[in-house]
């Protein structure tokens, strides 16, 4: 089917120039089935219009139109929503004001029937927050009748207890040639193998890199040897950790996250390897695919001694050849299986702006903060923004030794770890991402 703006809810309502879509309205184009797909491939559809279709569906089935609605949108595309204002009902309430047209109903009445009325009320906060959750921005307040794109304006009446927003799809894809400012940010703690990390980083051959080494440790030698490199090259930035120690790492994950300046962040564990074009590769695929959120490659498990170790479950490569993953079969594959096949920190590379306003951190779903599986927790809130670049060539590794967390503290974990893959997929599962449309 070929672009064309979308009227979600149309009721009675055809309007000329738009395909009229609705749940049952005997002269829509479109009758929505709920739980299928919208019939347009990505990226193909400039404008969304959706007035009072919200509140028909259940909060699930809400989300998961609205996640479409993001998935047919071009990039930059609009949509507008109109729906019941949760909080207009009850301040008419709570204020008790008269309603002329039904005289003798009480305000008790009018809201029960209200209510009766809609499978699921948003107010503004609630509403906003699932379409910033599945990968739509905000855009500023709009006036009734007044769109940011000129195509929906003029659209609905200036009705009282009506909530109008209007959100956009973000322009993800980068231009060719394009080269932001990569931030890698190293959580440090041991020394044993910081210089060949180090190394790896400065030895890209994508140059436009901060490299940010967040001090954890308990003496200073992690500065010492900081201070050193910088000589040489001034991408390099020291922060020393307030709290360090405190939490085997957490808050300095945070910390990294917090004081990055670049666009993209890639994370570099102190014990780890990047491939010299590691950085390169990754860019160009936030050029060459659009709508993604993440890319990630196979990784190399290495020993002590930097010797190749034999691949695990989690380290076989889940495609054949350098592929798109749609964000929720994604998330979906990783709750089911339960084995992290994304990779480590350091194995991946994201939009800053997409994990900065997750709480209470960036490690967290549902806001509850993922102290085992953490990364899991960062792939699934992209997972939900966007799509997935897998890259069969390894471009970091991921080394094995007696001195990582994992080792030290995880038998001792596996109550907890157990408990957030629980939050995890229950969080899944709740918002009913796991089901195929």
């Amino acid at each position: 089917m070929h672009s064309i703006y979308l009227n979600l809810g149309c009721a009675d309502h055809q309007r000329q120039g738009f395909f009229n879509i609705d749940l049952d309205a005997p002269g829509a184009d479109l009758h929505l089935e709920q739980g299928k797909a919208l019939p347009w491939e990505r990226g193909t559809v400039p404008g969304i219009y959706s007035a009072h279709l919200l509140e028909r569906l259940g909060r699930n089935q809400g989300i998961r139109l609205l996640h479409e609605c993001r998935r047919v949108l071009q990039p930059g595309g609009v949509i507008r929503l109109v729906t019941t204002d949760l909080k207009a009902l009850i301040d008419d309430y709570l204020s008790d004001r008269p309603d002329p047209s039904a005289p003798g109903v009480s305000r008790g009445e009018r809201f029960n029937n209200a209510l009766r009325q809609q499978a699921w009320i948003y107010d503004e906060a609630e509403l906003t927050r699932i379409c910033k959750m599945i990968g739509l921005e905000p855009l500023a307040n709009t006036a009734p009748g007044a769109s940011s794109d000129p195509a929906l304006s003029g659209l609905e009446s200036d009705a009282p207890g009506q909530l109008v927003l209007e959100f956009r799809k973000p322009l993800r894809q980068l231009a060719a040639g394009d080269e932001p400012l990569v931030s890698i940010v190293m959580p440090t703690y041991k020394t044993q193998h910081l210089h060949q990390a180090l190394e790896s980083a400065l030895n890209q051959t994508y140059r436009n890199l901060e490299i940010l080494v967040c001090d954890d440790c308990p003496t200073d030698a992690i500065e010492a040897i900081t201070a050193e490199y910088g000589k040489f090259d001034p991408r390099i930035r020291y922060v020393r950790n307030p709290d360090a120690g405190k939490d085997i790492g957490r808050l300095n994950h945070v910390l990294c996250m917090n004081e990055a300046r670049g666009e993209f962040i890639k994370f570099l564990n102190d014990d780890d390897l990047l491939d010299p074009e590691c950085v390169e590769r990754m860019i160009k695929s936030f050029s060459d695919y659009p709508d993604i959120t993440l890319v990630t490659s196979k990784r190399q498990r290495i020993d002590q001694y930097d010797a190749p170790l034999a691949d695990i479950a989690a380290t076989q490569a889940p495609v054949a050849a350098d592929s798109m993953i749609e964000g929720l079969s994604l998330g979906t594959a990783l709750m089911l299986s339960q084995i992290n096949f994304v990779g480590e920190p350091s194995t991946v590379m994201f939009r800053r702006e997409d994990m900065i306003e997750v709480t209470p951190d960036f490690m967290s779903v549902d806001e509850q903060p993922i102290a085992w599986a953490s990364d899991v927790a960062i792939f699934l809130n992209l997972a939900l923004k966007g799509n997935t670049v897998y890259l069969v060539q390894p471009l970091s590794s991921f080394r094995i030794h007696g001195e990582q967390c994992q080792v030290l503290y995880g038998a001792a974990a596996q109550g907890e770890s157990r408990r957030c893959w629980e939050i995890m997929r229950s969080f899944w599962a709740r918002h009913e991402f796991d089901k195929p449309l």
